[in-house]
């Protein structure tokens, strides 16, 4: 039987230990950790948005000039394509790396591994003020994705770890909830940093005193983030057995570190793979062409830049608000994550009708309305996230699935900066918006396809192998057992 490092109790029993206090302890102390790290992580993907607004195309010639407006006094018309470059090529460094990423989270102490990451993006973030050229750039933002991509697989690792599946819903939107509070909070410190009168360029301040917290933040998750429950300092060895215990009964493991090569093959295989991963791809195109370009877009409306950089943290309120009430309908309502994945996405579709169809003069506030709910799509891939985390048993082929999902989501952010065309900033973009629109509309056709595979799935078990046994669930729940292998799997909806 598989146990995590430090598990040395032979009992079958949960000790005397209350499990709402052991659940309050991780929470209190796991939760700001994540949050924190992932709201550090989006406050690095707004430094580029906020960037933009000053001075960073301009001195690293993230532009080029396609010819000039007719007339006595002409005018460049600028071609955005090297900034689309610039902000998609950080996700193909999130792709190349994530792979690899998720083995070393099998392979590696979690909890040093991810703090580890922090530094060192934080490092690499703070270098950006030596780049002097667009081919340096690119560079400089490939290997930050590179680094970067270890912190959301492995966070996915660690909640399928501490909780339950019924607890899992909430603790994805908290986590989550920091893409929003990134937003705010970045654009914020972008507003005010930006009004610093020094010797250096606006942006680069932007980009040396966030990548210097972040390395501040990563030197204390050194000291403070937990490898596995057997081994949390913070919790007594009472709590820690009973930590352990509170996840056995769920039959999707804690941790193990043995690399099997049959649970890559049973996930290949895996119908569910071929309906969450395309779907991740769709359901990210939003961000991938909203989020490198909000600043730029907003700027269309008429507003300044300091406006532009206040308005898009707008949107990271509106992630932050979708984000607390689905996880919370998540947690309290029986199988209903796919449900709210749909809702989530046709909120998406209405935002971008809205943003392509309204006049952006005398229209102005519904067009922003439409904006924030394009950020709306973080409500329904953190259900996702919560359906990977409950569904998919095994540790290697977990690992590997949230490898495949980041891929998704990095593919799909690498491609979806490409429909902006800034010669279509009159007609509103109408490329993006469309391929929005499109890509959102399969992704809520992925999530039904999923919820009637799973429900058919479910049926299927109860009909050829009857109701679960608890008691031969307790003793299969170290075992590293798939959810394929284990017939006594049921899965989320």
């Amino acid at each position: 039987m598989e146990k995590p490092a430090g598990y040395t109790v032979h009992s079958n029993h949960i000790p005397v230990v209350n499990d709402r206090h052991v659940l309050r302890k991780i929470d209190f102390f796991l939760m700001p950790l994540l949050i924190i790290t992932f709201m550090l992580q989006y406050v690095d993907k707004v430094i580029l948005n906020g960037a933009s607004q000053f001075g960073i195309i301009e001195d690293l010639h993230l532009y080029t000039v396609q010819g000039y407006t007719p007339g006595p006094e002409p005018q460049p018309i600028l071609s955005l394509r090297r900034y689309s470059f610039a902000t998609l090529i950080f996700y193909w460094g999130c792709v190349a790396g994530l792979l690899p990423a998720a083995w070393l989270a099998q392979r590696l102490p979690i909890g040093r591994y991810l703090a580890c990451t922090v530094i060192a993006w934080g490092v690499v973030t703070m270098l950006t003020v030596f780049v002097g050229s667009y081919h340096g750039f690119l560079a400089q933002r490939f290997f930050l994705g590179v680094i970067e991509c270890a912190v959301a697989p492995g966070f996915s690792i660690m909640i399928a770890m501490w909780w339950k599946r019924a607890e899992q819903p909430l603790r994805y939107a908290l986590w989550y909830t920091s893409t929003g509070l990134g937003g705010l909070l970045g654009s914020l410190l972008i507003f005010g940093i930006g009004h610093i009168q020094g010797n250096l360029r606006s942006w680069k301040y932007q980009y040396l005193i966030l990548g210097a917290g972040t390395v501040v933040w990563g030197i204390v998750l050194i000291f403070f983030l937990p490898q596995n429950p057997a081994s949390a300092k913070f919790l007594t060895p009472e709590e820690r057995l009973a930590a352990v215990e509170r996840i056995r009964l769920e039959q999707t493991g804690i941790e193990n570190k043995e690399f099997k090569l049959y649970q890559i093959k049973e996930l290949l295989r895996d119908p569910v793979t071929w309906i969450l991963v395309p779907t991740t791809f769709c359901l990210h195109f939003a961000n991938g062409g909203l989020s490198g370009f909000g600043s730029v877009i907003i700027s269309s409306f008429g507003y300044s830049r300091f406006q532009s950089v206040l308005l898009t943290g707008a949107v990271g309120g509106g992630v932050f608000v979708t984000c607390i009430i689905v996880g919370i309908t998540g947690t309290f309502f029986k199988d209903c994550r796919t449900w709210l994945v749909i809702a989530c996405e046709a909120c998406v579709v209405l935002g971008a009708c809205l943003m392509w169809k309204l006049n952006w003069d005398a229209q102005r506030a519904g067009a922003i309305f439409g904006f924030v709910m394009c950020g709306w799509f973080a409500g329904g891939y953190m259900m996702i996230l919560a359906l990977v985390g409950a569904n998919i048993a095994g540790h290697t082929k977990k690992s590997f699935m949230s490898g495949l999902l980041w891929c998704a989501w990095g593919i799909s952010n690498g491609v979806a900066p490409l429909t902006i065309k800034k010669p279509e900033a009159e007609e509103h973009y109408p490329t993006c918006f469309l391929a929005i629109i499109v890509t959102t509309v399969i992704a809520i056709c992925g999530a039904a396809s999923l919820r009637s595979y799973l429900v058919l799935e479910n049926k299927r078990r109860d009909r050829e192998y009857g109701p679960v046994d608890q008691t031969v669930a307790m003793q299969l729940g170290f075992e590293d057992k798939t959810d394929r292998e284990n017939e006594l799997f049921r899965y989320s909806l």
